[in-house]
């Protein structure tokens, strides 16, 4: 295929047909000038983004630009150098012993020989979706039987690529068929995660196995069900209508049902949760659990982990508690700190690895405190770390993550980033990060009072304002087509009384100023923001007398 390319610099948002590849090469002059094009845009976009969980206060990345003449790859295990000799492990390194000190959980002093409660993790290439796919994964293998990397087994059983699960007692033929629970709120990606390690959800297995015995009760909610079982995960406080935190209630009623029945229970909580920014109270919530599991058999259990040799045994709890903290895993934490310095006068509840149920927690580094490239962090506690299912003799270093190439990188921006703030730094940053989420959540709430009084077409009852405590989110009725484009408005429908309501939020992340916010302001305060008429789909919010 020939490809024309044009030698005039274009104008407008970029196009496929400026960046298709075919047997003519592009001259300098072309290249430069698409590339100009797109970086035009980004810009343009940057300066407004405001519906995402991402932060753009990215300056002090522009000197990393020398490191891109260098493939840095770490890969495999973090803290065993491998002969590919282009690595930035020292700084991984560095990171990881950052979120350990603040989540609680010290990195072993010699990784050869750590502690099972020692901290071990390793920087994600991609976001949090790789961290929490892992958790799952290392949650399937620990609840299933699978044997350890602190297990001995004998024959070939380490080499083995077939999934199998540990030979159940004869009493519990549930022992090893682990459940998932999660929230309504929960990211997508655990559904996902789900789907590739088929592990069950609660509402899969309680449809099909149990029809009609779900031990909570939604009906008049409007929450979709199968065989009586709520669709999509545990209920959250108030539906949707609510902050977006985990039911507790439900959720112990609801473990308690399938550990009565022998099921291991793998349990994720959310810190900053996708929509709503809503932070699960993990501590309050373990404390309920706790007694569950110890009636039903799930602590300090005795598992089989080794087909070849039955006598060998591993002892390992019947529970896996992850924490997805995409956003507020690297944010929560200076919260309380903030709190204790008397910058503000509470914190999110405890998440980390102060409670001991907790296995997992990730954190997405795009997100907070920021980097230019998607990446993260996974951290679990080393003595339920998963076996490798090979150990590759190319890479000399052990295949312990997920991916086999690793962004060095990734490893290289997030080290750049910490190392530019002291911890007093991030403390105020956190701080003010939520003095501005508050501040737009009061601005966004006597702005909807002031279209209810004028009788605003479409926000005739006001534009439904909603913030949770300490988030970072702030939602609100979708606006027009126009404004939603101009400031990156992110876009999802909840079901209040049972109708669809369109909502939008805001995300207020570092780069975020109250000049953007009060801009913002300023153009839903206009006649006709919110007029949604031309909108193909758009529900119109229903009026006052008809609520």
């Amino acid at each position: 295929m020939t490809i024309e390319h044009s030698d005039t610099r274009p104008a407008g948002l970029p196009a496929n047909s400026d960046y298709r590849l075919g047997s003519v090469a592009y001259t300098d002059e072309q290249r430069g000038a698409v590339l100009a094009k797109l970086e035009g845009y980004l810009g343009e976009r940057r300066g407004r983004l405001l519906g995402y969980q991402v932060n753009l206060s990215l300056d002090g990345h522009a000197a990393l630009g020398r490191f891109l003449g260098y493939h840095i790859n770490n890969i495999g295990d973090p803290f065993v150098d491998s002969n590919y000799s282009l690595h930035s492990r020292w700084l991984e390194r560095a990171v990881l012993e950052h979120y350990a000190a603040l989540w609680h959980a010290p990195l072993p002093q010699d990784p050869a020989r750590p502690r099972d409660e020692d901290g071990w993790g390793y920087v994600l290439s991609m976001g949090s979706t790789e961290g929490n796919l892992y958790a799952m994964w290392n949650a399937r293998d620990y609840l299933d039987g699978n044997a350890l990397v602190r297990d001995e087994v004998s024959g070939d059983a380490s080499c083995r690529t077939s999934y199998l699960r540990a030979q159940h007692p004869d009493d519990n033929p549930n022992a090893y068929a682990p459940v998932a629970f999660f929230s309504q709120e929960t990211h997508y990606s655990h559904i996902k995660a789900m789907r590739v390690l088929d592990i069950p959800t609660f509402y899969d297995l309680g449809g099909s196995l149990y029809p009609g015995e779900c031990p909570i009760d939604v009906s008049g909610t409007g929450t979709q069900t199968y065989n009586g079982w709520p669709l999509g995960g545990v209920p959250t406080t108030g539906g949707d209508e609510g902050p977006g935190t985990v039911d507790v209630d439900a959720l112990v009623a609801l473990v308690e049902f399938f550990a009565a029945k022998g099921h291991p229970v793998l349990v994720n909580f959310n810190i900053g949760s996708v929509f709503k920014g809503a932070y699960d109270d993990v501590q309050g919530a373990c404390e309920r659990l706790r007694p569950v599991f110890a009636r039903h058999g799930l602590v300090d259990r005795t598992v089989r982990f080794d087909p070849d040799d039955p006598e060998r045994v591993s002892i390992r709890n019947g529970y896996w508690i992850h924490v997805d903290g995409a956003l507020g895993g690297a944010y929560a934490p200076y919260l309380e700190k903030a709190r204790d310095n008397g910058l503000i006068d509470s914190a999110p509840p405890v998440f980390d690895f102060r409670i001991p149920e907790v296995s997992s927690i990730v954190t997405s580094g795009h997100k907070y405190p920021g980097a230019p490239v998607p990446t993260g962090i996974y951290m679990s506690r080393a003595g339920s770390k998963l076996r490798p299912p090979s150990d590759p003799a190319v890479v000399s270093s052990p295949d312990s993550t997920f991916a086999g190439s690793r962004s060095g990188f990734a490893s290289l921006a997030m080290w750049n980033h910490l190392a530019q703030f002291s911890e007093e730094q991030q403390v105020r940053q956190a701080a003010e990060v939520l003095r501005i989420a508050e501040y737009t959540a009061d601005r966004l709430r006597n702005l909807s009072d002031r279209l209810k009084e004028r009788g605003e077409p479409w926000a005739e009852d006001g534009i439904e304002v909603g913030h949770g405590e300490h988030a970072l989110s702030v939602w609100f009725q979708q606006p027009c087509a126009e404004i939603t484009r101009k400031y990156s408005l992110a876009c999802v429908p909840l079901n209040l009384g049972g109708r669809r309501h369109d909502y939008s939020h805001i995300y207020v992340m570092p780069h975020v100023t109250q000049e953007l916010i009060d801009e913002l302001l300023d153009d839903l305060s206009r006649p006709g923001a919110f007029d949604r008429s031309d909108d193909k789909d758009a529900e119109r919010p229903p009026l006052p007398h008809q609520r």
